[in-house]
């Protein structure tokens, strides 16, 4: 079967949907306000020393808080989790301009106060390293040392993909 080449963006981004990779939530702390959104752009990049990358909008609210803290939380999402979608709607679809996303949602927090999901499959503490910070134009690329982490027993990672897979069946 031979592929079905394309150039213009839709078509492109459908093709990119078969990249694999997790579902986040990606969360950070700005003197007293916290915020927290979905984030499917994170990659490990090196492991001694461990460091992760994250790409994220420079319109975000969270990214405007990683850049003036220098710090974030990644919370792994639990594919196990029948609370998945919800947490992806709160997180994904509705802006920390508008709305507090962790009013009456369970959180805990780091000891720099920045909230993480505690039915996570694993969190990651991380401080941006910013002399390898790249300006993406729309996005930024933050690299970052992973300071700590915390994994629990059981839960499998959500993918992206699966996720995608969910609400295409209206699961």
């Amino acid at each position: 079967m031979a592929f079905t080449f394309v150039t213009d963006n839709a078509s492109l981004n459908q093709a990119l949907f078969k990249v694999t990779h997790g579902l986040y939530i990606l969360t950070a702390r700005a003197g007293e306000r916290i915020n927290g959104q979905c984030l499917d752009a994170l990659m490990q990049v090196t492991n001694m020393p461990p460091r992760m990358a994250i790409g994220i909008g420079v319109r975000s609210l969270t990214h405007e808080m990683i850049a003036d803290s220098g710090r974030f939380v990644v919370s792994v999402l639990d594919r196990e989790n029948d609370s998945c979608p919800g947490v992806i709607r709160r997180f994904g679809f509705q802006s920390g301009r508008d709305v507090d996303k962790f009013a009456d949602f369970p959180h805990e927090l780091t000891e720099y106060g920045i909230p993480y999901l505690p039915d996570a499959v694993a969190i990651y503490e991380c401080t941006v390293i910013p002399e390898m910070t790249v300006d993406l134009k729309t996005h930024s690329l933050f690299v970052a040392s992973v300071d700590r982490a915390g994994t629990r027993e059981g839960g499998e990672p959500l993918t992206y993909n699966e996720y995608r897979k969910r609400i295409r069946e209206g699961v």
